[in-house]
């Protein structure tokens, strides 16, 4: 079967000059799964009408599957009803939009044939299955949503997680031109990036998180030598020297991350790396040895500096362990990044006061202030009136602009959704505006390539502010 997938694309915006188009991983894997079982597969990204229509009436795919997070769900929609009117290509939407609101989709959307939910790998590969062999019954393809003949909306049990994550092949990264992707300037620092994930599913269930719904909660790591083999595959085929980790906690298994670094030594490898970690999963130590194997940069998720918001957001870390991480990361040479969240229903002016003071007390590398968004499937979802919930995709649109710091709501009560983007913006430069705050990132740039990729993040942040500020955002 012919399958083209496709990634809905992203605006970005303002903040282009911040980031690079990144590789889909989630469509990687699928990808290379569908090869395995002897599909013919093309992947595409940054995608344009043009090449749409293109690959449609030349190529003619049976199966268009895309996946779309919540801010590209209005474009994932509308690349389905091109679909519709140019082929007679089946539709498949994947992700964590679709999985949180499967069974609305498909009553909503009649473009959309198919939702995959979860895990999409086997539940795609059988739905494939099922339809080369004409076969109408779809009641056995577990994760699937779909249609009946009497248009009934039908949501199949959910499939077990892939528990063996080692025996998925490499994402297919041949299907693109991987020199024209990479991440966020300020990780990659100017280096040949490429991004990766060597473990699923994330067993805390903060409130706000979306990342448990598509790969569950059960945190499954592939093995060093596999990890490693995927890195020799990018550094030797793709000339990768920048791996950025999309773990949600590349740390949690410390005796891997520890048998990976000390592997990265011996290899010798020109490569740096970033990672996602909690702070209690951080000490001087394991600094030091990731420092050694080429780490540059650890993001971690603080989200509040109040005690009582942790507590209610169940993010179960405290302030004192952030302390001793992000000083860790300082002492071993390596940049820290620490997100914040600002607009919690529960916030109020002292406990957003609170968030930055604690911010400007840790003074990470960098810090990211944004602005809460429930998203659907989180418990944060629960607190947004039915009157803002979007139905149709074309309402999915302000949502998406509230993701992207627009001013769409505030959960806080007496604060505007205006008055809310203005506060993480405020807070911005108040965080980075402090003759410390500058010696600590700057001592921390090593070549004439990382100041450049910092100056370009700098800039583009700098713009968004300002426009926020000014009441342009």
């Amino acid at each position: 079967m012919n399958i083209l997938l496709i990634e809905a694309p992203y605006d970005y915006g303002r903040m282009e000059s911040m980031t690079k188009p990144h590789f889909p991983l989630g469509l990687g894997y699928v990808a290379a799964y569908l090869r395995q079982q002897g599909h013919v597969v093309r992947l595409l990204i940054k995608l344009t009408p043009e090449e749409l229509e293109h690959q449609l009436t030349t190529w003619q795919p049976q199966l268009v599957g895309v996946s779309c997070m919540t801010p590209t769900f209005p474009q994932a929609v509308a690349i389905c009803r091109t679909v519709k009117e140019k082929s007679g290509a089946a539709t498949v939407l994947g992700g964590p939009h679709v999985t949180a609101l499967k069974e609305d989709i498909l009553a909503l959307q009649p473009e959309v044939d198919y939702v995959v939910y979860g895990e999409g790998e086997r539940t795609i590969s059988e739905l494939c299955q099922v339809l080369e062999q004409g076969n109408p019954d779809l009641a056995g393809v577990k994760g699937l949503v779909y249609r009946g003949p009497d248009g009934t909306i039908n949501v199949n049990p959910p499939r077990d997680l892939i528990k063996e994550v080692d025996s998925l092949p490499f994402p297919a990264r041949d299907l693109v031109d991987m020199s024209r992707l990479g991440t966020h300037r300020y990780i990659d620092v100017g280096r040949v990036s490429a991004t990766m994930i060597s473990s699923r599913g994330c067993p805390f269930k903060c409130a706000f998180c979306s990342s448990h719904i598509t790969m569950g909660k059960l945190y499954r790591f592939r093995s060093a030598d596999n990890v490693l083999a995927e890195i020799d595959e990018l550094v030797g085929r793709y000339r990768v020297n920048h791996v950025a980790f999309e773990d949600d906690t590349f740390t949690l298994n410390r005796d891997r991350v520890e048998t990976i670094c000390r592997e990265l030594i011996n290899r010798r490898y020109d490569l740096t790396w970033y990672c996602l970690s909690r702070v209690e999963s951080m000490d001087l130590e394991l600094a030091r040895l990731m420092r050694r194997a080429g780490c540059r940069l650890v993001s971690f998720g603080i989200e509040s500096g109040n005690p009582d918001i942790l507590k209610k957001i169940h993010k179960k870390i405290s302030l004192p362990a952030a302390r001793q991480a992000v000083e860790a990361c300082y002492r071993a040479g390596l940049r820290s990044q620490c997100t914040f969240i600002l607009g919690f229903p529960f916030d109020t002016q002292q406990t957003m006061a609170d968030t930055l003071h604690f911010a400007q007390e840790l003074s990470p590398t960098i810090a990211i202030f944004f602005a809460l968004v429930p998203y659907p499937g989180t418990e944060m979802y629960r607190y947004l009136p039915e009157s803002l919930r979007p139905q149709r995709a074309d309402q999915w649109q302000d949502f998406a602009n509230m993701i992207n710091n627009q001013g769409y709501l505030s959960l806080v009560p007496g604060l505007s959704a205006d008055e809310l983007t203005r506060l993480t913006e405020q807070w911005h430069l108040r965080f980075y505006l402090r003759p410390r705050q500058l010696y600590r990132m700057f001592r921390t740039l090593h070549s004439w390539q990382e100041f450049r990729s910092f100056a370009a993040s700098g800039w583009g942040l700098a713009q968004k502010v300002s426009r926020a500020l000014l009441g342009h955002a």
